[in-house]
């Protein structure tokens, strides 16, 4: 499913030149989930910025479902990002104006769905995840977890195939943190290709393939048996 190929990333901080990336290379396959694990400033968001095509590499290769996209300008990134890429971030990343319902709605209008279709697919999502009641309530009237939530059902309303998820427990209590972790992996089980960054070495561990990266490199690359 994608393909990174001595991919590097540098970039200038004063008067030097700093390679967050050093010729990585990496395949990752449908369906797959993937930690990536390391100390700050290895490089793990980086990957994830790349990956997500929020950033672009200094050199190398980047193919997705065999498509080079080190080729795309920004037009065509915003296009294949809402198509194909969700993002989870630890900060929920909300548009505090909007109500649940309006977060959700919003990926659905730039793709140019019909208000009636939007609806139905805004509805069913919120109800998947337990969020009926909580539809026409600003983000900062829900609580972390409440919000993590709606921040997944936007990323997955239109179904795309790879799932970044950026530190998704970082600002949720324990309890919190778990129900999200369990929603994400029910998501790979129906066949999502999720990927991971955390700094939680157990949270880590429960994917079915562990990255661990430093200086820029991938010095680690396990599998579970149970995978």
């Amino acid at each position: 499913m994608i393909s990174l190929h001595d991919i590097c990333r540098e970039f200038q901080v004063g008067d030097e030149r700093v390679r967050a990336l050093d010729h990585l290379s990496i395949q990752i396959d449908r369906g797959e989930y993937m930690s990536i694990m390391g100390a700050s400033g290895s490089g793990k968001s980086t990957l994830l910025n790349i990956l997500g095509l929020l950033d672009m590499p200094s050199s190398g290769s980047y193919r997705f479902e065999e498509k080079e996209l080190t080729r795309l300008d920004e037009e065509e990134c915003a296009a294949f990002r809402r198509e194909k890429i969700g993002f989870i971030f630890q900060s929920f990343h909300l548009i505090p104006r909007l109500s649940a319902y309006g977060n959700l709605e919003l990926p659905l209008m730039l793709k140019g769905i019909p208000p009636h279709e939007r609806r139905e697919m805004i509805v069913k999502a919120l109800g998947d995840l337990g969020l009926s009641n909580r539809a026409n309530h600003l983000p900062k009237e829900l609580s972390g977890g409440q919000q993590q939530r709606v921040a997944i059902a936007r990323a997955m309303i239109l179904k795309p195939p790879l799932l970044l998820a950026d530190e998704p427990t970082g600002n949720l209590d324990t309890h919190s943190g778990r129900e999200m972790i369990e929603i994400l992996e029910s998501l790979g089980e129906q066949g999502v290709t999720l990927l991971i960054v955390t700094h939680d070495p157990q949270l880590g561990r429960r994917a079915r393939r562990q990255i661990l990266m430093r200086d820029g490199q991938i010095i680690g690359d396990t599998r579970s048996v149970l995978a």
